[in-house]
């Protein structure tokens, strides 16, 4: 599917405006990540982000198949993304067969997925490589020039979308906020958790009443998802 302009612009303006009216990272990350697999015609796509020790880990996902690639990655220290993270430069494995050649771990969990291509894209400031942009394809075939070009634009918004948002809290490090935004992660996933069950829906749409809840009360993506595990009775529905 080409890449279109209008597309393209709808989502860096997205993009811009959570960077401007949010000090977000993990709304940030899920909106970076979201634009990105559809944009660039991606099954699934995932964010990984250094910590404050210089390693990476998982910041966003587009669902259960992301996640459990990228984290076999961190897990395993192999694959497109822990390689691209490495190196500083985009990594692509347009075919199985080069997945099964190059990271024979990885292609298992890939294949049962129904994952044929995986391409990364490192997230870079400053010439320091932050973070990689996975993007994990259900078909066949490398990026397409123009395609490198909006994942590249990408990443590069993203990065410095990260950055600026941590540097927002006056006196810390911009490691130290992005740790905290790691942290987060983990309440994140236990209140998905508690919406899905209750709710009986999937993960991706308990994550999506957390994010309307949190645009809707005008507070931070932690803070409700710490709400909603802690029992607060201002619970998203």
């Amino acid at each position: 599917m080409p890449v279109r302009a209008g597309a393209v612009a709808a989502a860096v303006d997205d993009v811009a405006g959570l960077l401007a009216a949010h000090d977000d990272p993990l709304e940030l990350a899920d909106g970076l990540v979201r634009h990105c697999r559809d944009l660039l015609d991606a099954a699934h796509a995932g964010l990984l982000v250094q910590d404050v020790q210089g390693h990476l880990q998982l910041l966003a996902s587009t669902g259960d198949t992301a996640e459990a690639l990228e984290l076999f990655q961190l897990e395993t220290r192999q694959g497109p993304c822990v390689d691209c993270h490495r190196s500083g430069t985009p990594v692509q494995c347009p075919d199985a067969e080069q997945l099964r050649q190059r990271w024979p771990g990885l292609w298992p969990v890939a294949e049962r997925r129904g994952v044929a291509a995986v391409h990364a894209q490192p997230l870079v400031v400053a010439g320091r490589t932050i973070g990689v942009l996975g993007l994990f394809r259900d078909r066949e075939g490398p990026l397409e020039p123009v395609e490198l070009a909006v994942a590249r634009a990408m990443a590069s918004l993203g990065a410095v979308g990260i950055t600026q948002l941590e540097r927002v809290a006056a006196g810390q490090r911009v490691q130290e906020q992005l740790q905290q935004a790691l942290d987060s992660r983990v309440v994140l996933e236990q209140a998905k958790g508690v919406l899905a069950e209750r709710h009986r829906v999937s993960p991706e749409e308990a994550f999506a009443q957390l994010r309307a809840a949190a645009r809707s009360q005008r507070r931070r993506l932690h803070d409700v998802a710490r709400d909603v595990v802690q029992g607060s009775p201002a619970q998203p529905r």
